[in-house]
């Protein structure tokens, strides 16, 4: 299984691909946005959070706003028609093909939305106030046609009510996370758990670690397939500092069987010390989590005291906004994109809707859960140490293999150097096959 909620949010958009558009920057709306109807349909309610401050700004706009999670069922005729929404959140179980859209013409270029000055700070441009590296999943051969808009956070969960009852620090190294595990386990709890059904949760693992020690090269040289990129020193370190976990008999017995939701209810049922997973946990799993649980996320902490982002965290940009080419009224709909990148309209998603976006700060001082507000607070810290890759969603197939010789890596059926070169042979494989169109990352 891929990274679950990020493809269900439209990482499918890609990043930097290549062969998808002129890159020729569309000028700045000059017609009066609020004068013609503006619609928006998104696969989500926060979609139209924007909405009312549109509304404020022209009073005499109709805005007409839809939640449709199948999109594709529901919307790809109006694109094919030549009739589309003008703005769409492609989020929900049917999200749209943006890369086939993109190709087809009929998604705009919205970098004039980023080098407008800021909805509520006329003074500063909405690029700047964007987190970093959050952008370029949304860049179609340098080009923007998308605005990834949630900040999917990922790391490892942990009952914070529980580690205070038993005394337990959050490890700030893996030599203290392995240390810690083995408290766990002379305590009759398994440290950690995941969904063996799902290996991509423990490949995610390993691949945040591996960028951690090296820097961003190491995962930009995996998306681009670059020879021995599965072979490189650190991810050959983070495999191997996984497979520890293994050895030590930390993980939850059952673990290689278990799909993400019975993975999750045995954390939550504390049978397990801790869980990797994204942020989404809490939305997903709120009826099962109890009283004083306390969850909440810690970055995976690095192998050693010089790792090369300290600070490093799996972040993807994920749920696209789009405008449409052929939008009858596209200079409402880039409106309302600068609308929803606002501070207060962000922060209204986060309080209602309980997601991060990628909007610089629009979290702080809100009153949070704990899990969301861990989450928060590792986003505001990592800075520019976000890491991102975007093979999984080029190659999903490929994707799907290495996270399969994971799954058979943490079964103890192959070793290290048979998990990264079985790996690095299918990336190999891939870079030749004509048939499979090859993205770049910048």
């Amino acid at each position: 299984m891929l990274k679950r909620r990020t493809v269900l949010q439209g990482a499918l958009a890609g990043a930097v691909l290549s062969g998808c558009s002129t890159g020729t920057p569309e000028s700045a709306p000059t017609v009066d946005p609020g004068a013609l109807p503006l619609e928006v349909v998104a696969g989500a309610e926060y979609g139209g959070f924007a909405a009312a401050a549109y509304r404020k700004k022209y009073p005499n706009a109709t805005v007409t706003s839809v939640v449709e999670p199948l999109l594709r069922d529901k919307v790809l005729t109006r694109f094919q028609a030549g009739g589309p929404p003008d703005v769409v959140l492609n989020v929900g179980d049917k999200a749209l093909e943006l890369p086939r859209l993109v190709a087809q013409g009929q998604v705009a270029d919205l970098r004039s939305v980023l080098d407008a000055p800021a909805w509520d700070n006329a003074k500063a441009k909405v690029s700047d106030g964007i987190l970093p590296g959050m952008l370029e999943s949304g860049q179609y051969d340098g080009t923007q046609r998308t605005i990834n808009y949630v900040a999917t956070v990922y790391g490892l969960w942990y009952s914070s009510g529980l580690f205070q009852r038993r005394g337990w620090d959050v490890p700030r190294t893996w030599p203290e996370l392995l240390a810690l595990g083995t408290e766990m386990k002379g305590a009759g709890l398994p440290a950690f758990v995941y969904p063996g059904n799902h290996p991509y949760y423990v490949l995610e693992l390993i691949l945040t670690l591996a960028a951690k020690t090296g820097g961003h090269d190491v995962v930009k040289r995996i998306d681009n397939l670059e020879d021995g990129a599965w072979r490189d020193s650190s991810v050959v370190r983070a495999i191997s500092a996984v497979g520890e976990l293994v050895k030590r008999g930390l993980m939850a017995p059952g673990s290689a069987k278990f799909d993400h939701i019975a993975a999750q209810k045995r954390f939550l049922a504390s049978k397990a010390g801790m869980l990797p997973c994204g942020n989404w946990l809490e939305n997903e799993m709120k009826t099962s989590i109890p009283a004083n649980f306390a969850l909440t996320m810690f970055a995976v902490p690095p192998l050693d005291g010089s790792p090369a982002l300290p600070r490093g965290l799996h972040v993807a940009a994920t749920a696209p906004y789009l405008v449409s080419a052929k939008a009858k009224n596209k200079a409402g709909g880039l409106e309302f994109l600068r609308a929803a990148l606002s501070r207060d309209v962000a922060a209204q998603v986060t309080t209602e809707a309980n997601q991060l976006t990628i909007v610089r700060g629009a979290a702080d001082g809100l009153e949070i859960g704990t899990a969301l507000r861990s989450a928060r607070d590792l986003l505001g810290a990592a800075g520019d140490q976000a890491i991102t890759w975007y093979f999984d969603s080029w190659y999903p197939a490929f994707a799907t293999a290495a996270a399969e010789a994971t799954g058979e890596f943490l079964a103890g059926g192959v070793p290290v150097s048979d998990w990264s070169g079985k790996i690095q042979v299918a990336a190999d494989d891939l870079k030749k096959d004509k048939a499979v169109t090859k993205y770049h990352r910048a």
